[in-house]
């Protein structure tokens, strides 16, 4: 089931465009946020892994984070009690300590992300708005007498989904 109804885009867009098509449209963009930005928040149960190339004392999770349940660096369980890493949950970000240490090669972290759906549906909201304004041509002008200038769709698509994102996008 999408994030937002067609009724809720109808309430936010202005379109001619009958529902089935406009759902359509919903379910593309929706399956290209949550491939760059991670799975919709479904409820607390929730857990969300994701696998980072490590190296570095600081790593970056797709999503905000509520709490961690587990931490593997090179296939060790590490923990957080015993001192082995820091949260920084509304940052999606994870530190490895002490202080200046660099994670290991690969670290997979399973977490419960924050909920953030309001903002996805907003950010669907203009995706869809964002399709259905897309047109072939970059510019045109007829005689000098009407003009039109489109913005660049790939970077308006990337700038709505990097609000969404700590990574880039």
């Amino acid at each position: 089931m999408s994030l937002v109804t067609v009724a809720e885009v109808r309430a936010m867009v202005t379109t001619g465009i009958l529902d089935t098509p406009l759902q359509a449209i919903i379910d593309r963009e929706e399956a290209i946020m949550v491939q760059r930005c991670g799975a919709h928040y479904a409820s607390t149960s929730t857990r969300n892994t994701e696998t980072l190339s490590g190296g570095y004392t600081k790593l970056y999770l797709t999503q905000k984070i509520t709490s961690i349940y587990r931490v593997t660096e090179d296939s060790v369980v590490l923990s957080q009690t015993d001192g082995d890493f820091r949260v920084w949950e509304l940052g999606g970000c994870l530190e490895r300590l002490p202080a200046g240490s660099l994670w290991g090669a690969v670290v997979s972290v399973l977490y419960v992300p924050y909920d953030d759906n309001e903002r996805r549906k907003a950010v669907l909201v203009e995706m869809v708005r964002l399709a259905l304004e897309r047109t072939a041509m970059a510019s045109e002008s007829v005689a000098g007498e009407y003009s039109y200038h489109a913005p660049d769709w790939e970077y308006e698509r990337a700038r709505l989904l990097r609000s969404l994102n700590f990574r880039a996008i």
